[in-house]
Formats: structure tokens, C-alpha cells, sequence
């Protein structure tokens, strides 16, 4: 069947199938993707094997408690911060936005190309709708995402958005990016000859060559980056032990950042073991935070009403 009830962890979801490809959400966690691949294929999203999924709680730290893997979005910041602009008092906007928390509303289409889950959430502390349409396509294996985003009040506000893949990885995994050929870092755990600010070029200041980033067999070091996505667009993810690739394309002029989180057992939440994971984020707007988005970094975007 193309559509079923399923459940992953306990929790109810979602899987839905186009052609060769799979995919698994679950409505009540921020309408995370828990699972994206090919039929006989490799899972290609990272699943935590520390922190089980559960259902979000108010209040609560994203990464001690909802870094469980998968696919997320993160609406109207990625990183914890004060909205800048906002009445004294104001509370500040969560870790990976409000989204990943948020009530979503849901349904599925079938169609001559496919399936189509189109799914919405309503804002918090800033008030917006959100909807995301994914798409898997009968004629390949392709699974494709359309966005909106509304204004539902009679001010604008400044925003950040980031899609928020964790994909699974292993020694031997390639990176390329073949239009971003410089990055800037906001975040540096372990490479202390590097600092948060600093613009490098990539992949060649994290050993990379040939624009091509290999995943070692050993490490202990994780970077948050950020660069411009180029005019191809294109970001692409080989396992060469399985023979698989999976490639990302966006509209540059829509979506002209990327942001990349390469993690080589160098970074975990307090009193989890290393892991190695990479977050390859489609973004607009950096770096993480609101707030550095908009009054350093002059990267953030407005939303009228």
C-alpha cells in the first residue's frame, strides 16, 4: 500500500511510498521525517540511539531531550534568541524554533505523480502558519518540498529558516558542495586553530580536497558552517560502500544559503556518548541565531503582514 499507519518508537506515524522511495513521519514530534530512503536501499536519516523520540515538552532543551534525529524544520530561528525588535519581557524563542514543538495539522493526497503530505503549524511567540507539501514522485526516486509561510498579524518580524536533516554517516562518507567554495564558521568544538567568525575555505580547511569532504575513520572535532549554496544549487551525499548518492537541489534565488554541520564524534549533549552525524541544512538566512542574523551577520529576513 502507498499510504499506512505505523508507528516508530511507540509514537504514531506515517509511512508513505512513490515508486522506489520510502519515507516515515510522525505528526505529533514536529512532523519529523524519521526515515528517508530507497526500497532495499540505506536509511540515509541519522537516528539517536541515546535520546529515544518522544513526544515534545514545553519548556524543555531541544538537545537533551529532542535531538533524536531525523528531519526537522527550524521556523523563525535555529539557534536559541531573543527576538530582536521585541517588547521588553518578551520570552526569547527556543532552540531549534518553534516548529519541532509545535501542534501540526496534516493530510495526504494521492495523485497520477505520486503522494503529497502537506502538513501546517501555527506560530508561538511570533504569529505565522507554516506548511510544507512533501512530495514523492512515482516516475524516480525523488521526494520534493514546497514552503510557505504566512504573516497572520499586522506587524513584520524578522526570521530565519533552516531545513534540519540529520543524515546518517560513516568513515568513508563524501561531502560535495560543488558552487560553495568558502564557508564561514559559527560554531568550532576541537579545532582550536579555528574560531567562530572565521571564513575558511571548503572543504580544504577540514581536509578535504579535490571539493570533496571524506569522512574520517577517527576524530574528535565538530563545526557548524555557513556559505553561500552557489548557482548549481546542488549538494550531494555519497556512500561509496553501499553505492547510493543522495542529492539535495535547491533554487539558489529562493534558498541561498547552506548550513553545515559536520560532527565527528566532537560534540554531543551532556552525558551522551560521541557520535558522528552531518546536518546538511538548506537555509535562509545565518547563521544560527536570530539575533546574530539580524544585527551581525545582516542575514535575517522580514515577514509583512
Amino acid at each position: 500500500m502507498p499510504i499506512r499507519q505505523t508507528s516508530v518508537s511507540g509514537l504514531p506515524a506515517i509511512a508513505f511510498r512513490a515508486g522506489e522511495l520510502e519515507a516515515v513521519v510522525v505528526p505529533a514530534v514536529g512532523m519529523k521525517l524519521t526515515n528517508l530512503r530507497r526500497l532495499r536501499g540505506r536509511e540515509w536519516l541519522w537516528r539517536n540511539d541515546q535520546i529515544p523520540l518522544a513526544l515534545p515538552r514545553q519548556g524543555a532543551s531541544f538537545v537533551e531531550t529532542a535531538d533524536s534525529g531525523g528531519w526537522d524544520e527550524c521556523f523563525p530561528t535555529v539557534g536559541p534568541s531573543p527576538i530582536p525588535g521585541a517588547p521588553p519581557g518578551t520570552p526569547p524563542l527556543p532552540d531549534h524554533g518553534e516548529l519541532w514543538g509545535a501542534r501540526w495539522a496534516s493530510s495526504v493526497l494521492e495523485h497520477a505523480g505520486g503522494l503529497t503530505l502537506t502538513a501546517s503549524a501555527g506560530g508561538g511567540l511570533l504569529p505565522y502558519e507554516f506548511h510544507r507539501d512533501v512530495t514523492l514522485e512515482t516516475r524516480e526516486p525523488v521526494m520534493r518540498l514546497r514552503y510557505r509561510v504566512r504573516n497572520t498579524g499586522h506587524s513584520s518580524f524578522p526570521w530565519i529558516w533552516s531545513a534540519h536533516p540529520l543524515f546518517n554517516v560513516q568513515p568513508g562518507t563524501t561531502l560535495e558542495l560543488p558552487t560553495v567554495h568558502q564557508v564561514r564558521l559559527d560554531a568550532v568544538h576541537g579545532m582550536p586553530e579555528l574560531s567562530r567568525n572565521d571564513i575558511v575555505g571548503w572543504p580544504v580547511a577540514f581536509g578535504g580536497e579535490s571539493g570533496r569532504f571524506t569522512f574520517p575513520d577517527h576524530g574528535a572535532w565538530a563545526v557548524k558552517l555557513f556559505g553561500d549554496v552557489g548557482s548549481s544549487g546542488r549538494m550531494l551525499l555519497t556512500d561509496p560502500r553501499r553505492g547510493e548518492r543522495l542529492e539535495m537541489v535547491v533554487r539558489p534565488e529562493e534558498v541561498p544559503q547552506v548550513g553545515i554541520w559536520i560532527n565527528c564524534r566532537g560534540w554531543a549533549p551532556p552525558g551522551v556518548r560521541p557520535y558522528s552525524n552531518l546536518a546538511l541544512e538548506p537555509a535562509i538566512g545565518a547563521p544560527d541565531r536570530l539575533d546574530d542574523a539580524v544585527l551581525d551577520w545582516k542575514a535575517a529576513e522580514t515577514l509583512g503582514p
